[in-house]
């Protein structure tokens, strides 16, 4: 789903990660907007897409860019830019450096590189803010973006290595690396689930604070499928699927403070209806979230 007027959502498929990239547009009626297919339009984007195809305002027009990995296409189903990586395995989009205009993408690669593998990037331009200097073997899985450390602005960053890699890194949103452990492996969850601003982890079963602390024991689950605010306390559900089950888990700390339902962030609540393509990250929010009175 995304924005491409600014004012409705449209539908959009695209196919391909790995080689060619064909991607469609259709609006609110279901007729076609735009085709873009990488072979023809943009041949530079061969081999560079993500798991998953995210919508985001990049240059603050109003309408909705699509992120697809390595690369943006703008709301008119033109070549933005592309960074010419490869393929990402971790890619979030949102609001992670507060210091920074605009949006970010965090990126992990797979593809194997010499430098540059784990970095933040402008969302706008693709420039690089800063990168791991030094050389990656096949940074794997989502990672992880989010708020989870109070002493430092924005949102930090989280990636490991796999098949053959053993390196793990963790970023504040200003570029300064924190830890080289594996502290929560590849693909923990980060979502708001108690009373304060940073977010809590969901890892393996538990939901607990970066440091340690769990909240949360959620037993005999197998599979999460979608995190988001869909109770509207500005806390964050966690809706998982169980063999003939949908069940839905949700905190049981009083909030302290009167805060907006996240989903009337409109880059949030597009976020979360994407949930159903490809990898399934937790969804990012356009602008900070403020925490003030």
């Amino acid at each position: 789903m995304a924005y491409l007027d600014g004012k409705r959502p449209h539908v959009v498929i695209e196919r391909g990660t790995y080689q060619h990239i064909k991607m469609e547009a259709y609006g609110p009626d279901l007729r076609p907007v735009w085709k873009w297919f990488s072979k023809d339009d943009a041949p530079e984007f061969h081999h560079q897409g993500a798991h998953t195809l995210l919508a985001a305002d990049v240059d603050d027009d109003g309408r909705d860019e699509l992120v697809m990995g390595s690369g943006v296409i703008d709301d008119t189903g033109k070549a933005l830019w592309c960074n010419r990586m490869g393929h990402p395995d971790v890619c979030y989009v949102g609001d992670i450096d507060p210091a920074h205009p605009g949006l970010e993408i965090f990126y992990g690669y797979e593809t194997r590189q010499k430098t540059d593998g784990v970095c933040l990037a402008d969302a706008r331009t693709g420039r690089k803010l800063w990168a791991f200097q030094g050389p990656t073997r096949h940074v794997h899985s989502q990672g992880m973006c989010g708020d989870i450390l109070a002493d430092h602005p924005g949102q930090e960053c989280y990636a490991g290595e796999a098949k053959g890699g053993d390196q793990y890194w963790l970023y504040t949103a200003a570029g300064k690396r924190l830890g080289d452990k594996d502290v929560a492996g590849l693909n923990p969850w980060a979502l708001w689930w108690d009373a304060d601003p940073q977010k809590e982890v969901l890892y393996g079963r538990k939901i607990r604070d970066w440091d340690g602390k769990t909240w949360a024991d959620l037993g005999g689950l197998r599979r999460q499928a979608v995190v988001a605010d869909v109770l509207g306390d500005w806390r964050e559900e966690l809706i998982a699927s169980f063999p003939g089950e949908i069940r839905i888990y949700t905190t049981t700390v009083p909030a302290t403070t009167r805060r907006p339902c996240l989903m009337l962030d409109r880059f949030y609540r597009t976020y979360v209806a994407t949930s159903g393509s490809g990898y399934n990250t937790p969804p990012q929010h356009s602008r900070p979230f403020h925490f003030g009175p």
